[in-house]
């Protein structure tokens, strides 16, 4: 087995156990999205994966119901214990398309970090994913059984039935608060979108006649987090939160926070009204965005007030789900049969920790089994630390370059004999296939 410079903090942040319900919670994935509902994701002609218009909707009532775990669940865990990483009670296991968006949502840790400041504090009671709990719940044939009590909390807590919602009927509907005069209102799914196919909240306000979008609660996302940096009760603006090395600096955060509403003329947005703001904030000049270090805008009006794209990141990581399937790693017997290839993979991801610690390299594109152990150890709880005690920084995690932009040489550097032999009907070395 090749020997790489391992930094310390490998001998515990990654094991043969952890990748193994990782990986059933893969073949959970691409189960559910592939197998028993083929209509909601498809490839087109480059190869690419897209969701239906039950997709859309399905991803958009995930991310909602995500939320209101957040709120109904974690909120009162958080207010009893604190963030003190307690970790979730059996019962407390969410339903598994709440899960997805989970695991998609930590596998943004940049992201995922500042969304837990600057909104969701909540978040902070995790204990990482819960791999092990989730995974005990998927049989071998990749299906989510729950626990009745499970199932019980879930439901009184939430309102919401535990069922993921894979099919949307016209009756569907869920809640909808004004984010101008907080009015809350019903509306249904099918029917509260610009598109009429999930694309874009569209809902309006029945009191105050606002038509309730995606940007609107972005627009009113904005308000806070700009008036409450004034006022120095809050952070800042998304995107202002962390330095370059992932530290948080408030202070860096208010100031840039004000600089970037001076330059774009909203620095007393709480004399405007929010469709005033709204309008201002589409109809800012190009040139005074480009003057800017950080694309703040990007992080407001996305579905559920988050600053990254949940249900694009669970299709993305739907996508990854079909790789380690056709390559045969989840399947419930691939652990035992072959941890050494585990093993195997553990090392090569220390190796490819050896080298993005040179920053200089700028950001390296893992083979599939150093993304999946790489994948494993953002869902730890102390991955964003264990990164910041050795080396000063942490390696945030970008699954947005499709495969054929990864650098050759970085494959070549992690090429393996040994995964390389372990069969002609399962190729390892998943950097270098094509396909899907």
């Amino acid at each position: 087995m090749a020997q790489y410079v391992t930094p310390r903090f490998m001998d515990s942040a990654v094991s043969r156990e952890d990748i193994a319900a990782h990986l059933r919670i893969y073949g959970l994935i691409r189960s559910n999205l592939f197998i028993l509902a083929k209509k909601h994701v498809y490839y087109d002609e480059n190869d690419i994966l897209w969701p239906t218009t039950e997709g859309r909707l399905f991803l958009r009532r995930s991310v909602y119901r995500f939320r209101l775990w957040i709120e109904r669940v974690l909120r009162p865990k958080f207010e009893k214990c604190g963030p003190t990483h307690v970790g979730l009670d059996d019962h407390e296991i969410p339903p598994y398309d709440v899960a997805l968006v989970l695991h998609a949502f930590m596998l943004h840790p940049r992201a995922f970090y500042s969304d837990t400041i600057r909104l969701f504090p909540e978040l902070a009671v995790l204990n990482g994913f819960p791999l092990t709990q989730v995974a005990d719940l998927i049989t071998d044939d990749m299906v989510y059984i729950p626990k009745a009590e499970q199932v019980n909390f879930w439901e009184s807590s939430t309102g919401e039935p535990f069922t993921a919602p894979l099919f949307t009927t016209p009756a569907d509907s869920f809640t909808v608060t004004c984010p101008s005069c907080q009015h809350t209102f019903s509306a249904l799914w099918m029917e509260a979108s610009d598109d009429g196919m999930g694309s874009n909240l569209a809902a309006p306000c029945k009191q105050c006649g606002l038509l309730v979008t995606d940007l609107s609660y972005g627009a009113a996302l904005f308000v806070s987090d700009l008036v409450r940096a004034k006022s120095g009760t809050g952070v800042g603006l998304a995107g202002t939160l962390l330095t370059e090395e992932g530290v948080l600096d408030e202070a860096r955060s208010r100031s840039f926070t004000l600089e970037i509403a001076r330059v774009i003329g909203l620095y007393d947005v709480e004399k405007l009204s929010l469709e005033d703001v709204i309008s201002k904030l589409l109809s800012i000049p190009e040139d005074k965005l480009d003057s800017l270090s950080v694309d703040f805008l990007s992080f407001y009006g996305l579905p559920g007030g988050f600053s990254f794209d949940l249900g694009a990141g669970v299709l993305r990581q739907t996508g990854f789900a079909s790789k380690m399937y056709h390559n045969g790693w989840t399947n419930p017997a691939f652990p035992k049969q072959c941890s050494a290839i585990l093993e195997e993979s553990i090392s090569r991801y220390a190796g490819f920790l050896t080298l993005s610690m040179d920053r200089k390299a700028g950001s390296l594109g893992p083979a599939h089994d150093i993304d999946l152990v790489w994948h494993t150890h953002q869902l730890k709880p102390n991955y964003r630390t264990d990164f910041q005690k050795t080396f000063g920084w942490f390696l945030d995690h970008v699954d947005f370059a499709p495969i054929d932009t990864l650098g050759t040489w970085t494959m070549a550097w992690f090429s393996s004999p040994l995964l390389m032999q372990f069969g002609q009907q399962r190729p390892i070395l998943m950097a270098a296939i094509a396909g899907r």
